[in-house]
């Protein structure tokens, strides 16, 4: 491989331009040589499209914008991306797919020691994730197999080049060589858990995963979805099951089901005990997701979830 093979930042915006045009910012300062940005919109109802239009007009060639003709949700749009670079690339060239969230920013050296640490391992490579104001927000997550849940990684424990089960998808470097052997990003989870899905499928497939440090990448986290909103809520609980059941063992799925029954009647005692409209609410929304996933229902929400908030 090339010392310093091409690499693909795919920036995925949907009403989110401020954010995004502070993110190509960054990206101006880079160090490393050989890069191209992709923005995709995913279909914004708002003058997204019109003002990056605007600031490729100011900057001709800083990216190539991707106008994607509907919402399909964070794989969807990444995939148009990935899609992209493949056919840019050719068959069997070398290369990376750096998925980067549109509301982050990064330190000029980011990607110069991602491309290190992925090219060191044959891998995959996440970025240490700080919140703006420098504090330590995440390094990856981790599965509880039996239980369901899920935890990140303590920076007390976090080192340089540590394998880790799931990278975030906030930064997260890919070759390109990855997607040709184990596919795309799954389109069916829609939003959240997909980075988890697709660390282990990757993993499984012969891709080590690693985080690298050095690479710093300054990320506000829930900028276009609310971190705490109910469709933020919804997706967390469906699709944690999703990724749960596509990688647990058969006595570990049993093990999962017996205890997010039991976790979904705590939430349902706890929330009538308080009487805190909050935790009614919060409780509802995980009833409808963890329901809607024994339904077999995947995609987008199916539900107009605005209605249980006065």
């Amino acid at each position: 491989m090339p010392s310093h093979p091409p690499v693909y930042i795919l920036l995925l915006n949907y009403r989110g331009t401020d954010d995004t045009l502070a993110c190509l910012d960054s990206l101006q300062r880079l160090e490393y040589p050989h890069y191209r940005i992709i923005v995709v919109d995913n279909a914004s109802p708002d003058d997204s499209v019109i003002r990056l239009k605007a600031r490729l007009s100011a900057m001709p060639g800083s990216f190539h914008l991707i106008e994607s003709p509907q919402n399909g949700g964070f794989s969807a749009g990444n995939n148009l991306g990935i899609q992209a670079a493949l056919a840019e690339v050719g068959e069997g060239q070398p290369g990376f797919v750096w998925l980067l969230n549109n509301d982050t920013t990064v330190a000029p050296d980011a990607l110069t020691t991602l491309v290190e640490e992925a090219q060191t391992t044959g891998g995959i490579a996440g970025s240490l994730l700080l919140y703006p104001d420098g504090r330590y927000q995440q390094a990856g997550t981790r599965f509880q197999w039996w239980t369901g849940s899920t935890r990140g990684y303590a920076e007390s424990v976090v080192s340089d080049g540590m394998r880790v089960e799931t990278l975030s998808g906030a930064s997260m470097l890919i070759p390109l060589e990855a997607f040709r052997v184990a596919g795309l990003l799954d389109e069916s989870y829609f939003l959240y858990f997909e980075d988890g899905e697709a660390s282990l499928r990757f993993a499984r497939r012969g891709f080590p995963l690693t985080l690298c440090t050095r690479s710093r990448v300054y990320h506000k986290e829930g900028a276009t979805t609310g971190r705490k909103s109910l469709m933020t809520q919804y997706y967390f609980h469906r699709n944690r099951l999703w990724v749960l059941f596509q990688f647990a063992s058969p006595l570990q799925k049993i093990s999962i089901g017996w205890y997010t029954a039991f976790r979904l009647l705590r939430s349902v005692v706890k929330s009538a005990l308080s009487r805190n409209p909050e935790r009614t609410i919060s409780t509802r929304v995980e009833w409808l997701a963890v329901s809607d996933f024994w339904k077999g229902i995947s995609g987008p929400c199916p539900h107009n979830l605005n209605p249980l908030r006065p």
